[in-house]
């Protein structure tokens, strides 16, 4: 939640429309931004001059979901003291000023997205010591309709330049982006060729490390996949849960990657191999799924669990249709905030554990109702993100998984444990070649570390709690991970009566 104000001398109410030149009055807003971008503006910050300021609060804005404009001045360039005060506003700002009508002239009939909005951030020009400097003296990020995620802000504007309701282009957000992929000229000398070359070396090198790839019809690099000897063997053993990544992009080419993750039994991710695609088309994901199990010697996985991406669903069910396909749930809530913020305001926390709750239930039929509650309590029955989640739950609400084995994966504790595991491999991406480095860095690593922890967990004392025999057996055969989930149940066991039938 982010509230700033500047300096209290002038309190009057921030009007946003395109005439008036009135001040803030952020208590009518009434969404709480969760972010996480570090660049945040706050009272006192210095710009050497205003286009930097405005720069500044563009990028800011732009990792929250909204965009801005310059809204308004005081002073004049040239004129007293020249430009004393700019403010900067959320696009949706100030409300559509009403055109006088004009029979020999036609009316473009064009939606605006204004509505408003009380969100901007003023700078005020001072001198100190004779050199001249813009500070932030106003800031508020109180929106008061919906923000965007990162990859929905290209097509939110197409969608605003057109004046279109969202979701009523004729193309998709991925259309754009695999559009503009194919209008990217690669040199035979950049970084993909790095990147096969390392490949090579490392085959060279290691006879059991595994790659493949693909080319486009002008000979350029299309696809690439690749998994070490070390992870191959850990998926023999631990392949049976599997987490598809597919929600990072590779920066140095701007290609979206694919990392296949599953967790061993201590607990740990254990990471199973990579995929870079140009595309992404139901033909790239089918054929990255089918080069993983190349790779795997023909297994597949008994559920694998990914995003929310309907190319990525309909090629599990071709080339995987004897897996459990399952939508990460943490993946999902991380949407929640640009989804519902605006639309609950003061009621998103509460709605947010009571959704909590409903996820995990163990019937269906308590689900299925208490959802109906939950949309009927908090005015959801026209959220198009409600009824999408509704439509696939049994993608991802716990009732309808519960039968399936999933390796922990759909708790919170092990999504930060194998987002913390994949953000290692994202922090070297200066060169492709530098990247698969990393990766094979980070799996040594783990490898190392998970020896380590296995050692370090021998020597542990194990306590018993219920004194069963399934209890006291489990301790001798179990690492001490795997003992205590099964302990945590057989003592949970006791909360329950039993009744002969």
């Amino acid at each position: 939640m982010m509230e700033i104000y500047g300096d209290t001398s002038d309190q009057r109410s921030l009007s946003l429309d395109d005439t008036s030149s009135t001040e803030e009055s952020p208590d009518q807003t009434r969404l709480s931004l969760e972010t996480t971008n570090e660049a945040v503006p706050y009272i006192g910050l210095r710009f050497h001059n205003h286009d930097a300021a405005y720069e500044f609060y563009a990028e800011f804005a732009k990792g929250c979901g909204f965009s801005i404009r310059r809204h308004r001045t005081e002073g004049k360039d040239g004129v007293g003291k020249g430009l004393t005060r700019r403010y900067f506003v959320c696009h949706r700002a100030g409300n559509t000023p009403v055109k006088a009508a004009n029979d020999n002239k036609p009316q473009r009939n064009r939606k605006s997205s204004r509505c408003g909005c009380q969100a901007y951030m003023r700078i005020s020009k001072t001198t100190e010591l004779g050199v001249p400097e813009w500070r932030v003296t106003g800031f508020t990020n109180h929106h008061n309709h919906e923000l965007l995620e990162p990859n929905q802000q290209m097509l939110r504007l197409m969608e605003l330049e057109k004046g279109v309701e969202p979701g009523y282009l004729p193309f998709t957000e991925k259309d754009v982006r695999n559009l503009l992929q194919s209008f990217r000229k690669v040199d035979p000398e950049d970084e993909s060729i790095d990147l096969l070359r390392m490949c090579r070396n490392i085959k060279e090198k290691d006879p059991n490390f595994k790659y493949d790839f693909s080319l486009d019809s002008n000979n350029r690099l299309e696809n690439i996949a690749w998994s070490y000897a070390s992870s191959i063997q850990s998926y023999d053993i631990f392949g049976d849960a599997v987490v598809f990544d597919t929600t990072h992009r590779l920066t140095a080419l701007d290609m979206p990657l694919g990392i296949w993750v599953g967790v061993n039994n201590y607990g740990m991710p254990c990471f199973f191999g990579c995929v870079l695609l140009r595309e992404e088309t139901l033909r790239s994901y089918s054929w990255a799924l089918k080069v993983f199990l190349a790779f795997m010697n023909g297994k597949a996985p008994q559920t694998v669990l990914t995003d929310q991406n309907m190319c990525l669903k309909e090629a599990i069910n071709l080339e995987m249709p004897t897996t459990k396909h399952a939508l990460c749930i943490w993946l999902v809530v991380a949407k929640y905030p640009s989804w519902f913020n605006a639309v609950l305001g003061e009621r998103y926390n509460e709605w947010k554990a009571e959704f909590n709750r409903l996820y995990n239930l163990e019937s269906v039929e308590d689900f299925e109702l208490g959802w109906r509650d939950m949309v009927n309590s908090f005015g959801l029955h026209t959220n198009r993100h409600i009824a999408s989640l509704f439509s696939l739950r049994s993608l991802w609400a716990l009732p309808y998984l519960r039968s399936h084995f999933f390796a922990g994966m759909t708790t919170t504790s092990h999504s930060k444990s194998i987002n913390a595991f994949i953000q290692r491999f994202l922090s070297a991406q200066t060169r492709l070649a530098h990247f698969v480095e990393q990766v094979a860095v980070t799996v040594d690593f783990k490898d190392q570390t998970g020896e380590q922890q296995t050692m370090q967990q021998n020597l542990q004392n194990i306590c018993l709690k219920t004194g069963a025999p399934m209890e006291a057996h489990a301790a001798t055969v179990l690492t001490p991970f795997a003992f205590s989930k099964l302990q945590e149940q057989l003592v949970l066991a006791a909360h329950y009566a039993s009744f002969q039938v």
